[in-house]
This record gives C-alpha cells, structure tokens and sequence, in this order.
C-alpha cells in the first residue's frame, strides 16, 4: 500500500505515521507518484480552540473528518494539535475502511497511564476521565476503565515532589542467560559462550555500584527500591552472585529500602544455594518467569528447562519465605493456541503467585524471531485477544487485580502487557519505572536511567552500552554522567 501525504501531513509525519499503519501495516508513506490513497491534513484555530482536518482520497471516493478541541493548559496547546491530527486521521481511516483497529485507539505510546494521571492530578473524576479518553482518544470503553482503574491504584504509591528529590530506585542489569530465547530483544548473551566476559564486567559493575553508592550517601539520598534485571542474574555462579549481593547491601541498600526485586527468570537457574543466597542477602521478590507451561512452546522458544523445572524451583523458592513470588506469561507465542494458554494459567493457578505479568508478544527487531517469521506464524488479533481475557480471567479467580500496565510496537492483537497483584503484593518499582515519577538510576549492561526533575516531572534518559566489553571500557565514563546527575538530586 503506498498513501501520498499533503506537505502538512509530511511535516506531521512522525505523528501520524503509527495511526495510518494501524489500518495499514508498514504502508509506505510518499509525497511524490504513485499512490492508492492520499491524505491532506489542514490544521487551524478559532480563539482559544484548535481543530484539524483529515481529507481522505481514493479512486472514486473523498471523505473528510474533523476534530476541534481546546488544551487543558495553554502550554499543551502544541500537543493538543498533534492529538487532533491523530484523531482526525484515524477516524477518516475507520470510515473509509470500515475498521476499528485498536482497543486503544489513537493512544499508541508505551505509557497510557500517564494521560489519567495527569487528568487526576487537575482533579479529575474516574468517570470523567475514561468518557474523555472514549471522546478524545478513541479507545474502547473497556481500555478506559482500564488504565483509568489501574492508575487510581497506583495514586498511593506515587511520591510527592519533596519525596521524589530525596528517594531513588536502583536497577542492575545482568546480560547473561542460560540461552537467548526466540523472542527476545534484551541485550542477552549465552553465559556458556562468553564465559570470559563475566569476570572483567563483574568488576565493573561493582566498582559502578560502590560509585554510585557513595554519591547518594553522601547527598542524603536513599534507595526506595532494588530490581536486579536482566537477562538472568541468577545464571551467575554462587560466589559471583555472593559477591554481588553483598555489595548491593553494603552499598545501595538500606533500612528504608522497602522493596528488593530479583528476576530468577529461568527455573533452571534456581538451585537451593541460589536461593538460598538470595534469600540470606533480603530480596524480598522473586520473579520465576516460565512463559509458558507447554513444553513444546518451551523447546520452540530455545528455553533449556522443563514444565517439571519450574514446579521445582517455585518448591524450593516456597521454602525461604520470599515476601512476593511473581510469574510471568507471554501470550501470542508461536503455535500456541487459547487452550495452550488455558492450560499455562490453570497451571500457574495451582502455583498461588502472588504476582503475575501477562505479556502479549511483541515483534522485535533485534529478535530471532523477526528474521524467522515463516517459520512461526503469530497469532490472529482475535485470537490473541482471546487468550489475554482467558489470563485475565484466571487472574481475577486468583483475587489479582490489575496495578499497572505498559504498551509496545507491533504486539499480537495490539493488546499491552498488564501486571496483576494480590493486595499489598504490587511492585513498587515497576509503578515507579512505568509512571516517570522518581528516578531510577540503572547500572550494568543495557540499563537506561531516567533522571527525573520532581518540581517539572520532566526527565532524561542515558543508557549504559548493551555490550559488555564497550561496558567496560565506558565506564568511568558512564559514573561521571551519574555523579553529576546525583549532585543535582536531592
């Protein structure tokens, strides 16, 4: 499909881009020859209001659609155009081809969330906000009550201005895994091929965490929060995770760090003595992470454990007492089918998490998977949707309610993924990291931090290198930028 764009809808482009490719995917977007639809977008305003026009052409059809509305505050005035302009094309879209694409409408960003919270913090009403998100944004009623309910669960969780200059949250990123999975597009590295990359990255990183620790000490800054991340941090040996566990304790942790998130990931990471370690060092939350409880689905995503590992090392795991056991689930894995995914939750159900993320799969290009689609087709939308409600439903059967939630390109059925939780079990990092609201300081391979200014809740992301050699040698590099970022904190 190729859609010719008027010289305003060209220079809109990178804002209109994702709404045209809900109706038609990876449509190539021309200004010049030949084309089978072409779009002219006018954009305008009548004293304090703006609206935008979508004009739609086709052989031997025209349609035009527009939307007029007025910015909440006089300096969104910028971005309410930009959300005019969506919903001006992605309704002419839906009349012309007849189609409601996504649930989620013209809300195609990682983090729907953060529009209700904004509305709730002018005061806004539950009610008032999902009509506005069914008006302004064309979502589906069901996605506004959504994200509208889940945001209100978040609200006692957010800190104030005054909390967010002195409370941080740490992640550490591991790049090591048994395997690499399919689907995966996390920078990962096969623990029996690089080997030798451990040691000299395992000196880094602590040198990064010893660093990072005396600035925050030494500016009154405590760590809310601790995610240990990946990759698999639990596919290090025994003495290389002692080694780290401690000084995380003596470093970054502390008595007011209320919340130390492990991922184990892969069950066949989880020996007693890893446990054990993880639970002598005070991690307070473990993610045991199967996927899937199919064992061909596991051998088809290159996972070299069995549906038998994972009852195993959630035994074992039971045995130390860990405060929160989470589980995660992909849905829209290939070959899987609604009872493959019936059987996982009826499985996990057996299990009692008391934590549980549902993803739906999300095309990546770093992937294996996206250079070998013909051999594993996806899921049909319908039958992707089918699946999430059918973890949905188990999830509510386990007295789990949805505590947030976040969005990708290219994910079967254009559903999201969604974390589910047993009162007093929500993790507080995954809120913080979702909602932008503190900052999160990321060391190791591949973390980001996001530096957030608690009087604007504006930020900046810095990443470290997702390789670990160019970690290394980058690293003085990278504790210069956070010294000087943690100087300004607090």
């Amino acid at each position: 499909m190729i859609i010719g764009l008027s010289p305003l809808a060209e220079e809109y482009k990178g804002t209109i881009q994702d709404i045209i490719w809900l109706f038609y995917p990876g449509a190539q977007l021309v200004t010049d020859g030949e084309k089978d639809l072409f779009i002219q977008l006018s954009l305008g305003e009548q004293g304090r209001l703006l609206w935008a026009e979508a004009q739609l052409y086709a052989a031997g059809s025209a349609l035009a659609q527009r939307e007029v509305g007025e910015p909440l505050q006089p300096a969104e005035a910028p971005n309410e155009q930009k959300r005019l302009a969506r919903l001006a094309v992605y309704q002419v879209l839906a009349s012309f081809t007849g189609k409601s694409p996504s649930p989620w409408g013209i809300m195609t960003g990682i983090r729907p969330t953060k529009v209700v919270h904004r509305l709730m913090d002018l005061g806004w009403s539950r009610e008032q906000i999902a009509d506005y998100l069914q008006e302004k944004y064309a979502l589906l009623s069901a996605k506004a009550s959504l994200i509208t309910s889940i945001a209100a669960s978040q609200r006692p969780f957010l800190l104030s201005p005054e909390q967010a200059a002195k409370m941080v949250a740490i992640y550490i990123g591991i790049p090591f895994c048994p395997t690499r999975c399919l689907y995966c597009s996390f920078p990962s590295y096969s623990i029996n091929k690089h080997r030798a990359m451990v040691v000299p990255f395992l000196q880094a990183l602590l040198e990064e965490i010893r660093v990072v620790g005396e600035a925050l000490r030494s500016r009154g800054l405590i760590v809310q929060s601790l995610y240990l991340g990946g990759g698999t941090p639990t596919s290090l040996t025994g003495s290389q995770l002692k080694q780290l566990l401690q000084a995380i304790n003596l470093h970054l942790r502390s008595e007011a760090t209320v919340e130390y998130t492990v991922e184990g990931g892969r069950p066949d990471t989880l020996n007693e003595e890893i446990l054990g370690l993880l639970h002598q060092y005070g991690v307070s939350r473990l993610s045991i992470n199967p996927q899937s409880m199919n064992q061909k689905t596991l051998e088809a995503i290159g996972r070299s454990h069995s549906v038998e590992d994972i009852y195993q090392a959630v035994e074992v795991a039971r045995r130390f007492s860990f405060h929160t056991i989470n589980m995660d689930v992909i849905i829209g894995l290939p070959g899987e089918t609604r009872e493959d995914v019936a059987h996982t939750m009826r499985c996990l159900a057996t299990l009692q998490p008391e934590n549980l993320t549902v993803h739906a799969l999300a095309l990546k290009r770093a992937s294996h998977l996206k250079q070998r689609l013909a051999e594993f087709p996806l899921a049909q939308a319908n039958e992707a949707t089918a699946m999430w409600q059918e973890a949905a439903r188990v999830a509510d059967e386990l007295g789990m309610t949805p505590y947030y939630m976040y969005r990708q390109k290219q994910m079967v059925g254009n559903l999201e993924n969604i974390g589910y939780a047993l009162p007093g079990h929500q993790c507080i990092y995954n809120i913080q990291m979702i909602e932008e609201r503190q900052t999160i300081i990321g060391l190791g391979v591949g973390a980001g931090s996001k530096w957030v200014d608690p009087r604007t809740w504006t930020l900046v992301n810095e990443y470290n290198a997702k390789e670990p050699r160019q970690y290394v040698d980058r690293l003085e590099q990278y504790l210069e930028r956070k010294i000087k970022h943690i100087e300004n904190l607090g």
